[in-house]
């Protein structure tokens, strides 16, 4: 009888299947990646540079173009210089500086450099500074990425 009851129970099934309802299935594209935090990648990044560049200086691929033995104010209290110019194997400048801030206040700042070489052609390269206290001065470092010979600088800060 069991066994009546178990091919009667196969056979309603077999004819009566139920539907399958059609799945809802979105149009956009599926993205499958792995999924890691920004500050690791931002991390990662700035390390590869760093590494870069510290190859480059071992390499000796700077050459000096000239330094700027003076100290601009810039901005309300921000001393800008002295500086030194050298130019990497590509041709293109790269200016290092010390940034002071004299006034009562910790400040953000844009710092801008205009290079100028003998031609009358100009190259510029800019760099954000964050939280610099009264008092305490930064090493920068600002890189263009136009092939230029500069002979001279101009320096320019905006306080944000």
């Amino acid at each position: 009888m069991a066994i009546f009851a178990a091919a009667a129970l196969a056979l309603g099934l077999a004819l009566n299947p139920t539907p399958m309802r059609p799945r809802k299935r979105s149009n956009r594209p599926v993205v499958r990646r792995r999924l890691r935090p920004v500050t690791a990648d931002s991390a990662l990044l700035a390390l590869r540079g760093e590494m870069l560049h510290d190859f480059l200086v071992r390499a000796g691929t700077q050459s000096p173009a000239f330094t700027d033995s003076r100290t601009i104010d810039a901005a309300d209290g921000v001393r800008i210089g002295p500086a030194s110019v050298d130019v990497d194997f590509l041709g293109s400048p790269i200016v290092r500086a010390t940034v002071r801030n004299s006034s009562q206040r910790t400040i953000d700042l844009l710092v801008s450099v205009t290079l100028h070489d003998a031609h009358g052609r100009t190259a510029q390269a800019s760099t954000y500074i964050e939280h610099i206290d009264p008092g305490t001065t930064r090493a920068i470092e600002l890189f263009s990425p136009s092939a230029l010979t500069p002979s001279s600088l101009t320096w320019s800060a905006t306080q944000l």
